[in-house]
């Protein structure tokens, strides 16, 4: 007799009755789950059938669809039919939602119908966390990723790819015309067919071409066309490639890196997100003041006066741009600003003084020199190749100049705002499978954004906590 492990006959009955509940073991996460969505009190967040009819069919209560979602996302799930499936094979699934197998149509409907409620259970959970003491609300760090739409590089479209393909079909248009003028002329037996095959395909390229000249005027007004999802637009990725995007911003709490804000943006560029990431955590958050760290895609002088106005400090690593300087020793950097003067001091001790750039077609802002002092300095081939040395101030330069005394003077609190906030993204992506959208246009894929890191707050939360002390605490 062979000696293996033999699991129990398919076909034997049992005396003593299954229970979903005793296949469940008491460290689940699914237990958490259960008890989150349960404490968010999900029908005072304006989910549609909150409020039930005396008549006509009976819907699906929210708490067990919010349930349902939750506990999909948290385990890498979005698609409406593969959320199905898991309702008929899935022994968490089925407990936690009392063996429901709602159809995907009510699935994905749920998720479309209530876009304004799932951004309030989210911050709901933000005020849970709040409350279990995971929350620090002193500093965030603000960052943002692209994340592909749902959106091919076949429609997409900017000027330059629009008229090389006017130009393909224009010229082919000429050479099926020619072939029918000659098929025409020539008034033979087989002819007939040629002819026939040949206006049908001079159909198929004048209809193209006139679906590329209407694109061709909607690129004269938005610079650039997204025909599936009109609202990605091409954009850079960290790999040195390109693809259809969204731009993903988040703020995440320094204490347990939990994310407390999320927006989704069509520019490629994060440079004038801050104030508003900033401005949003500071609400979500509830505090007077705030701390916010960002990367160097975020320097903007503007940014920093907004955030001021709000009572935010930043702190933001300045980008090294300085075409202007021969070497590093005389970067705009190393001139010290006087405010009594008002006036830059050079490394030699020359004072440049400013006045107003005229020109409108260019940056407004101040343009500090001395001419004279540059042309009797021994060290000018240091500090420039033109005749004199300038130095630009754009509109609020004073408050850059702040947040990079502050940066620097904080530079070791500067250096967590990648352990803080990159991870989230790398979690989301690699570890939950998110890495592109299911859904189209900003709000859409903003509300599923929100479902993203939700899953990755509650995953976060439950390994800080454990199953059994959330449970309890809940």
């Amino acid at each position: 007799m062979e000696r293996y492990i033999c699991g129990d006959d398919l076909f034997q009955t049992t005396i003593e009755p299954l229970c979903l509940d005793d296949m469940i073991s008491s460290d689940n996460p699914v237990r958490a789950i259960a008890a989150i969505v349960e404490r968010m009190d999900i029908a005072l967040l304006g989910f549609t059938y909150s409020q039930t009819k005396e008549t006509g069919r009976k819907p699906y209560d929210p708490v067990d669809m919010f349930k349902l979602y939750a506990y999909s996302y948290f385990n890498g799930l979005r698609s409406s039919r593969k959320i199905q499936r898991e309702c008929t094979r899935n022994i968490e699934v089925m407990w936690l939602t009392g063996n429901l197998v709602p159809h995907y149509k009510t699935i994905a409907n749920f998720r479309r119908d209530n876009k304004e409620a799932i951004k309030k259970a989210f911050r709901r959970f933000s005020l849970i966390c709040d409350e279990l003491g995971l929350l620090g609300k002193e500093m965030i760090a603000v960052d943002g990723s692209k994340f592909r739409a749902n959106n091919g590089r076949n429609a997409w479209y900017n000027p330059k790819k629009v008229a090389t393909r006017l130009a393909y079909y224009r010229s082919a248009a000429e050479k099926y015309m020619e072939l029918l003028e000659a098929a025409d002329a020539e008034e033979t037996a087989g002819s007939g067919n040629d002819i026939k095959n040949y206006r049908n395909k001079l159909d198929h390229i004048l209809s193209r071409i006139k679906e590329l000249e209407t694109i061709e005027k909607q690129i004269d007004e938005q610079g650039e066309v997204s025909l599936t999802d009109t609202d990605s637009r091409l954009m850079k990725l960290s790999n040195g490639g390109c693809g259809i995007c969204h731009n993903v911003q988040i703020a995440t709490d320094s204490k347990n890196h939990l994310v407390v804000a999320i927006d989704v943006v069509s520019d490629p560029g994060d440079k004038l997100q801050l104030s508003h990431m900033s401005g949003m955590a500071k609400e979500e958050l509830g505090v007077d003041k705030l701390t916010v760290l960002a990367d160097t895609g975020y320097y903007a002088a503007s940014e920093f006066a907004a955030c001021d106005g709000m009572s935010i400090e930043p702190l933001v690593s300045k980008p090294v741009n300085e075409k202007t300087a021969v070497n590093g020793e005389y970067a705009k950097s190393k001139f010290r600003y006087d405010s009594e003067q008002d006036a830059y001091i050079c490394p030699q001790g020359h004072a440049l003084h400013g006045k107003e750039r005229r020109s409108a077609s260019k940056t407004p802002g101040i343009r500090y020199n001395n001419p004279a002092a540059c042309r009797s300095c021994i060290v000018k081939g240091q500090c420039t190749t033109h005749r004199y040395r300038c130095i630009y101030d754009r509109p609020f330069q004073r408050y850059a100049d702040e947040v990079d005394r502050n940066t620097y003077a904080k530079i070791a609190l500067y250096k967590k705002r990648q352990e803080i906030v990159e991870h989230p993204f790398g979690t989301v992506k690699s570890g939950l499978g998110f890495a592109c959208f299911l859904t189209r246009g900003t709000e859409n894929v903003r509300t599923e954004s929100l479902l993203h890191f939700l899953a990755y707050n509650m995953k976060r939360a439950i390994n800080i906590m454990g199953t059994h002390r959330l449970t309890t605490t809940l």
